[in-house]
Order: C-alpha cells, then structure tokens, then sequence
C-alpha cells in the first residue's frame, strides 16, 4: 500500500514537472498565431482600401502623362539623342514609384517571338511614343507604383498591430500565473516578518503548485520547531520553579538538623535518633526530586540507554502487575480490581524501562489516588494491541499544587519507543490512564 502511494506520488509530481512549461509554450504559439493573423488581416484590408482610392477617377493615368511629361522635358533640357540614350537612366533613377524600360523598335522586337498570343501580350502591355532631342523615335514602356510611402506604412502599422496583439493575449493568458507568483511573493513577505500563522495559497497543479506546497511544508515544519521549543523553555520553567521551591525546603531542614548534630544539640540518644530519622527522610525526599529531574531528561533530552526489547507474554505481565507491581499500593490499604480476559499474544518490551513506567504511575496513585477506591486494572486484545485501562478516584486535597505532569509524559514516551501509545484524563473525579501495546505476530 505504501509503495502504491508513493508510484502514485512520484508520477504526479513527473506530470506537474513540466505542466507549466508545456502552459506557457502553448500560450505562446497561440498568442504569436492570433498575432500574425492580425498583422496579415490589417495588412490585407488596408491594401485594398489603398488600391481602390488610389486607382479610381484616373489617377493612374494622371500620373502616368505626369511621368511622360517629365521624360519628354528631361529629354529636351539634356539633348537626350540615340548617341546618349544612356542619360535616360539618370531620369529613372530619379522616379521612386515609376518602373520605366525603353525601345527603339517594338515591333521588330515582339516579331522575333514565334508564339500564337503575342498579340494579346503585346496590346496588355503599356507601351508610349517618346521621342529623342534628335527626332528619334522609341516606346517607353511605365508602370506607376501609386502611394508607396502608405504601403510602407500600413506594413509598418500591421506589424506594430501584430506584435502587440502578440504581447497583449500573451500577458493575458499567463496574466493568471504573474499573479499567483505575486501572491505567493507577498506571503512570503508576511511569513518573513514573522506571521508564520499566515495561510499560503494552493493552486493548481504545476511548478508553482510545488512551489506553494514546498513554502507550506517548510512553515509547518518551522512551526512544530516552535512549538516543540516553547513547550520545552515552559517545562524548563516548570522544572526550574518546581525543583527550587521543593528542594528548598528539605535542604534547609536537612542543614538544619546536621547543624544540630554537628554542635552535639541534643538531650539524649532518643533525640540524636530522631535528628538522623529525619535527615534520613530528607534525603530520601532530595532523591525523589533528582529522580524527577532526570525523568525531564528523559522527556526532552536523550535517553540514558539504548532500549533492550525482549519478548514477553501478555498474561506474564498482567499477573506481574496485578500481584506484584502495585504491592505498595496494597500496603497502604489499597485494593485491586483486575478484569483480564484471555490473554494469548505477547509484546515486545524493555523491563527495566516498563518498570519506570510502573513506578511513576505508583508515584501518581501515592500523591493524587483515593485509596478508599479500588484501583481497577483492565486488560484486553483487540485489534493486534494490547490494552491496558487503569481507573481510579481522585482524591480531594485540601493544598492544591499544579503538576508538570513530567512523570505521565515520561510514560507517553517510553510506551512511543516500544511501540505504542499510552494517553490519561480525568472524567469529573474520575482519573484514567490507557496504555496500548502491539501485539508480537503469531508465527
């Protein structure tokens, strides 16, 4: 199941590689057809706009006379003759819009083509009498190229058109993405300046989409790191308040009562007994405290030792519990009610670490658990786990002291590392704690 997903994930992440390359390639193929399109329809109308206003009311021929008139008086002012025909080039070159070539002889010149439609060629063509400074006479054949400098125009304007639809449709159609990009620019902004609680916007599914996905993971990631680190700095408070107000009192008993001892106060050796009774207890009592601290190490810190997991039946430990693990709370008046159902698996665990488990549970029963009650242990399979269900009264004290909780959060974690799961709450004055365990398959 779990490779099938992550083929899954694979492939859409190779389909959105290129998705947005593939978008804006085909965005620009389109924008530069429509844009071609526009440069050759604009083209088009204005030609025929051109030659229709240009070819009506015989401006052609207009300027045609035009164009011979100024042949005829170029002639006449350079004495154009048979033997300088070649200044009629000078004249030419001088036309922009008039293509002009010149004969002595058309009709010699069309009778050496052999071809039955030399007729019609000849009466389609344009040819008119010239004649020399000398009296010779010769055809000059003009075609007059009307209004170029508005052709070159309107090719100028179409292609200015073309290109701007071009830039125009293009920014249109990836008009979407610019401003995905910008919104995705100013939440990085905004997580910069140190709103990480800022939403980032997914859509899509492309590069950028990966993009927002990747800026989203590594906020959530920044996130769990300060919570994970405000959480530590408060049990460090916690720690640091709780551990300086508890060890105050006991080590100024303790130098107390070794002052007593060290200055020989006392009456007889019932008094000096009583003076090491309780610098007895006083130490016992600094010993719980350094346990705690190192139960917060192991909490937020490393663990001491690598963990040595060894398989054990589930109905070994439930009678270890119930006949041995709790004994102190038997001692103190305590009953127990245990209601374990046919146990066939087993775990995988490490005594020595489950003992801890053990013992800070008892440690929470001594200070909180009602021994008027019974302390009720449930035990069950179901579903490849081990449950463990402990349920007991929450006694009614009079000085309430808020807890860490260090002690149940040091069961949370050892129960993780084998495995499992271990949660508490309490139901009015009702105070619960699950603990479930994986099951060992069966060979």
């Amino acid at each position: 199941m779990c490779g099938d997903g992550d083929t899954v994930s694979i492939k859409k992440k190779a389909h959105r590689k290129h998705k947005l390359a593939l978008e804006l390639l085909l965005s620009t193929v389109f924008s530069l057809l429509v844009g071609v399109l526009a440069a050759n329809g604009v083209s088009g109308l204005a030609y025929d706009y051109l030659n229709r206003k240009l070819t009506r009311e015989g401006y052609y021929e207009r300027r045609v006379e035009e164009s011979l008139q100024s042949l005829q008086k170029f002639i006449d002012q350079n004495q154009v003759t048979e033997d300088n025909v070649e200044l009629l080039y000078v004249w030419v070159q001088k036309q922009r819009d008039v293509y002009a070539v010149f004969y002595k002889d058309v009709d010699s010149l069309f009778n050496s083509y052999q071809t039955d439609d030399r007729d019609t060629w000849y009466q389609d063509v344009s040819y008119y009498d010239v004649e020399l400074a000398d009296g010779t006479p010769i055809k000059a054949e003009l075609e007059c190229y009307m209004g170029m400098k508005y052709y070159y125009g309107v090719d100028a304007a179409s292609i200015v058109i073309g290109i701007s639809c071009f830039v125009v449709l293009l920014l249109l159609l990836i008009h979407r993405k610019i401003r995905y990009i910008n919104r995705l620019e100013n939440e990085l902004k905004i997580l910069g300046s140190g709103n990480m609680d800022y939403p980032i916007t997914i859509q899509g599914n492309d590069e950028l989409t990966s993009l927002a996905l990747g800026i989203e993971a590594m906020k959530n990631e920044i996130q769990e790191r300060q919570r994970l680190k405000a959480e530590a700095e408060k049990a460090n408070t916690e720690l640091v308040t709780a551990m300086s107000h508890d060890l105050r009192t006991p080590l100024t008993s303790l130098i107390g009562y070794l002052e007593l001892l060290n200055l020989h106060r006392y009456d007889d050796e019932s008094q000096l007994e009583n003076y090491l009774k309780h610098c007895r207890e006083k130490a016992f009592q600094m010993k719980k405290m350094s346990d705690r601290l190192f139960e917060y190490f192991l909490v937020y810190g490393k663990e001491e030792q690598p963990y040595q997991f060894r398989s054990v039946a589930c109905i070994n430990l439930l009678e270890d519990l119930c006949n041995s693990q709790f004994f102190e709370w038997q001692e103190a008046g305590g009953c127990l009610d245990c209601r374990v159902e046919e146990l066939k698996g087993s775990v995988k665990i490490d005594t020595e670490y489950m003992q801890r488990v053990t013992d800070n549970l008892m440690s929470n029963l001594k200070k909180y658990g009602d021994i008027n009650y019974p302390l009720t242990i449930q035990a069950f399979e179901r579903q490849d786990m081990l449950h463990i269900l402990l349920t007991n009264m929450v006694r009614e004290q009079k000085n309430v002291v808020e807890s860490t909780e260090i002690g149940l959060k040091t069961c949370k974690k050892i129960v993780g590392n084998c495995g499992g799961q271990f949660d508490w709450k309490q139901e009015g004055e009702e105070f619960i704690v699950s603990m479930e365990l994986p099951l060992q398959p069966t060979e």
